[in-house]
């Protein structure tokens, strides 16, 4: 009786033990949606059918966690993927040192921009980026616009290094980059008519000065007034006038975030290097090409001229 008795206390012990054991234990993926809904859980759902059940993965949305939460889930041995910009700029700010972090769906300058730990090995920080590369977007320009050899570019000195690239990737396809720089909101409309008379095509890159969504209207206003069509990032900005986009929706994001993370072990906490997605879309706005006069190519050849495997 007694024996029973020390057992059945024994398996309480142990199945309190488990109850309250915190759901940050070591070697937990931990996906940090910036909101709860839209874009954030398609990335999520995305990521966690792809992941499969290599590890545990748990879905938290930032209104969910206070900043000794997310400290407590950074100090342990986990992978902290944080969607979003408000979610990776939380986990930075919060970070107990130890986890690592794959951030989803921020633009390359914004993962720049991010201040780590000191104690955090950069190794241990990876990112998949929402912006495309370069060679990806200039090719679009090259099959939606083939006549076209002047490309304009406003943009602030966020993107000093982004546009460092595409200087190196026009030359190499003897492409003509007019570039404007602007410091403040209120230059963005004089740089516009500096650029687009001397512009075939206007490119768009994520600016929080140049381009963004307090003036976007105003932006794809100006280019249809001097007829330029405009190459852009984003779904939304093919259906607000946008000629041509390339961009990788949030379910391919969260899918090679799910890859990238299947390569990560606890022990070292290391990641692969931040990448570009590799799966892409492309989206036509044909109301404005037709306007313009642009003849837009099969979609399909387009995306095969990208590099597109089609699943």
């Amino acid at each position: 009786m007694r024996r029973r008795f020390t057992m059945l206390r024994a398996l309480l012990v142990l199945l309190t033990w488990l109850a309250f054991t915190p759901v940050w234990a070591d070697g937990v993926v931990h996906l940090l949606a910036s909101e709860a809904g839209g874009a954030y859980r398609e990335a999520a759902d995305a990521f966690r059918a792809a992941f499969a059940a290599r590890r545990p993965v748990k879905f938290w949305t930032l209104a969910e966690l206070d900043n000794r939460q997310i400290r407590a889930l950074t100090s342990e041995n986990n992978l902290i993927v944080p969607i979003g910009l408000k979610a990776a700029r939380a986990v930075a700010e919060h970070h107990g040192g130890q986890a690592a972090v794959l951030t989803l769906m921020i633009p390359h300058v914004s993962a720049e921009r991010l201040v780590w730990p000191a104690n955090l090995p950069r190794r241990k920080v990876s990112h998949v980026h929402i912006d495309q590369p370069v060679s990806r977007t200039l090719s679009l320009v090259e099959v939606v616009f083939p006549r076209a050899s002047r490309v304009g570019l406003v943009v602030s000195a966020e993107n000093a290094e982004a546009v460092k690239g595409f200087q190196q990737e026009a030359a190499r396809r003897h492409l003509s980059l007019n570039l404007e720089w602007v410091a403040r909101p209120e230059q963005v409309a004089p740089a516009l008519r500096g650029v687009l008379p001397e512009a075939d095509v206007l490119l768009l890159l994520p600016d929080s000065v140049a381009f963004h969504a307090g003036n976007a209207q105003n932006v794809l206003l100006t280019t249809y007034r001097y007829r330029v069509p405009v190459v852009g990032f984003s779904q939304g900005l093919a259906k607000a006038g946008a000629v041509a986009v390339v961009y990788s929706s949030p379910a391919q994001i969260g899918r090679q975030g799910a890859r990238m993370a299947s390569r990560w072990k606890p022990e070292s906490g290391d990641l692969p290097a931040a990448q570009h997605a590799d799966d892409f879309s492309i989206a036509f706005n044909s109301h404005v090409a037709r306007s313009l006069g642009v003849i837009l190519p099969d979609l399909g050849e387009a995306r095969r001229k990208l590099g597109a495997v089609d699943e």
